[in-house]
C-alpha cells in the first residue's frame, strides 16, 4: 500500500506497509511509537477540551505497553494540529481499511453450493439429501422422511447431515442445513434457523436411548435415537453451519465482552478498596474499561 504521512508542528504520523509510527519533531528524532497495525482494536480522532486534535489508538490488549506502562483498554493520544485533520482522517480511513482486512474470517472448506434437483423414482431429488442419507446408518427407516427433505429443502440452502431421530413422541428425522434445522416427520415439517443456534451435544448413557440436544433462542431441544453415530456427525455439521452463519465475511471480535470487561471491572474495584491502585491508575483504568464497553 502507499505511504501515508501526516507532517505537524510537533509531531510527524507515518502509516505504511501495515505499520503505524510516529515521530517527535526534535533533534534525536527518534520514533515514540512504531506499532504493527494488527495491534489496534479501533482507532479514532477527537478533540480535547483545549480544543487540540487528537488521534486515539485503542490496542488489542490492556497489556500492550506504550512507554513502558501497559495501557489498561486507556486510548493512546497522539497530538495534532486542528489544521490537519483533513490528512488525519485520510489516515485513518486507510487504517480502518487494514483493519477490516485483518480480522475477516475465511476458514477453508469443502464447497457447500446447493446442487440441483435431479430426476428420481419419486419425484426430483437433491444430490445433497442422497449424500447425507448415504452416511446414515439406517437410511431405510426414514424412507418417507427423506422424501418429504428432497422436496423442502431450499435452493439456497445445502443439506449438510441427516439423523433418525425421535423428538417429543413422534418418529422422524433431523437435518441440519446451512441455513436451517429441520425435524421432518411424516406429518410435518419444523424449522429452526441457524442463527439463532448456541450449540449441540450428544448425550450418552449406558443402556439407555442417545440424546442430541441442540440449544437455541434461550431453549433447548432434545432428539432421541439408540446409535450415537449419526447424531455425532450433526453435531459437527451444526458446528459447520453455525461457523458459516456467524463468521464468514463478519469481522471477528477485537475487543472484550461485557461480561470480561464487567469482571476487570469488579477486580479493580475491590483493588482499590485494599489500597493496591493508587487515585490516578485506578481512574484510568476505569475509564479504560468504560471506553471498551460495547456500544
Amino acid at each position: 500500500m502507499a505511504v501515508i504521512e501526516v507532517w505537524g508542528a510537533r509531531v510527524a504520523v507515518r502509516y505504511g506497509d501495515g505499520r503505524l509510527v510516529t515521530t517527535p519533531l526534535r533533534a534525536d528524532n527518534e520514533a515514540a511509537l512504531d506499532i504493527s497495525v494488527a495491534e489496534l482494536a479501533r482507532i479514532a480522532l477527537a478533540t480535547t477540551d483545549e480544543d487540540q486534535l487528537a488521534m486515539l489508538l485503542f490496542f488489542r490488549s490492556a497489556q500492550f505497553a506504550v512507554n513502558g506502562a501497559p495501557t489498561d483498554r486507556h486510548p493512546v493520544p497522539v497530538f495534532l494540529e486542528t489544521g490537519l485533520r483533513e490528512q488525519a482522517q485520510v489516515l485513518i480511513r486507510a487504517v480502518e481499511r487494514d483493519l477490516i482486512s485483518l480480522r475477516r474470517v475465511f476458514p477453508p472448506r469443502p464447497s457447500l453450493v446447493p446442487p440441483r434437483p435431479v430426476p428420481g423414482p419419486n419425484g426430483p431429488q437433491r444430490p445433497d439429501v442422497s449424500a447425507a442419507a448415504g452416511r446414515m446408518r439406517y437410511a431405510g427407516n426414514s424412507l418417507r422422511e427423506i422424501d418429504i427433505l428432497h422436496g423442502c429443502a431450499r435452493p439456497d440452502e445445502y443439506v449438510l447431515e441427516l439423523a433418525q431421530a425421535g423428538h417429543e413422541g413422534a418418529p422422524g428425522l433431523v437435518a441440519i442445513t446451512t441455513l436451517r434445522l429441520l425435524f421432518v416427520s411424516a406429518w410435518a415439517v419444523y424449522e429452526f434457523p441457524v442463527a439463532v443456534l448456541t450449540g449441540a451435544e450428544v448425550r450418552t448413557t449406558p443402556g439407555e436411548v442417545v440424546t442430541l440436544r441442540i440449544s437455541g433462542a434461550g431453549t433447548e431441544l432434545d432428539f432421541l435415537d439408540w446409535e450415537p453415530a449419526d447424531f455425532a456427525r450433526v453435531v459437527e455439521a451444526i458446528g459447520l453451519a453455525c461457523e458459516i452463519e456467524h463468521a464468514d465475511g463478519a469481522i471477528a471480535q477485537s475487543l472484550p465482552s461485557s461480561a470480561d470487561l464487567f469482571g476487570e471491572w469488579q477486580l479493580l474495584v475491590e483493588r482499590r478498596k485494599l489500597g493496591m491502585v493508587a487515585d490516578d491508575p485506578f481512574r484510568r483504568q476505569a475509564v479504560g474499561i468504560m471506553l471498551a464497553m460495547p456500544g
